[in-house]
């Protein structure tokens, strides 16, 4: 069944990502606790030689999708260390240059307090299905310091 925008989801101010995923350069669209949304401008740097969007790049925002909707608490204002055990992704549809691809991350029921599982869908312009993904991760002890989201409406983060 494919992941739907649930209806709390917020739009949130830019985030900025470190590190590996900075240089994608993907972006949060909306968030709440079990769900985020990203969009992704493809550009030639994340092309391979065939002039499509490498795969890599794909597994990495399926793999940070999976994150955010996971590591945030209820506020968004602190978010957990956390590491991926597996992860499997599809490939369904390929995506180049100029495409803008909407990313949606969904927790997934597990009764572990160390481990969780979330399942990600990547969507071009068109609503087409790129890729999926379902993956296994590890809650690590702390908090990141870049872990705080902030949301654009008004509306008290409850």
């Amino acid at each position: 069944m494919p992941i739907q925008r649930p209806a709390d989801a917020r739009p949130v101010a830019p985030y900025e990502f470190r590190g590996f995923n900075g240089v994608i350069g993907h972006e949060v669209v909306a968030w709440r606790h079990g769900f985020v949304e990203m969009r992704l401008a493809v550009r030639p740097e994340l092309c391979n030689a065939n002039g499509l969007l490498h795969g890599g790049v794909l597994m990495t925002l399926l793999d940070s999708a999976s994150g955010f909707a996971c590591t945030f608490n209820e506020t968004a204002t602190a978010r957990r260390l956390s590491v991926t055990l597996a992860f499997t992704t599809q490939f369904i549809k390929a995506a180049r240059e100029g495409d803008v691809l909407a990313i949606l991350g969904a927790w997934r029921p597990s009764t572990s307090q160390s481990t969780f599982a979330a399942e990600t869908e990547i969507y071009d312009q068109n609503g087409d299905l790129i890729a999926t993904g379902a993956g296994t991760f590890r809650y690590l002890k702390g908090e990141r310091s870049d872990g705080v989201l902030t949301f654009l409406d008004k509306q008290a983060a409850d």
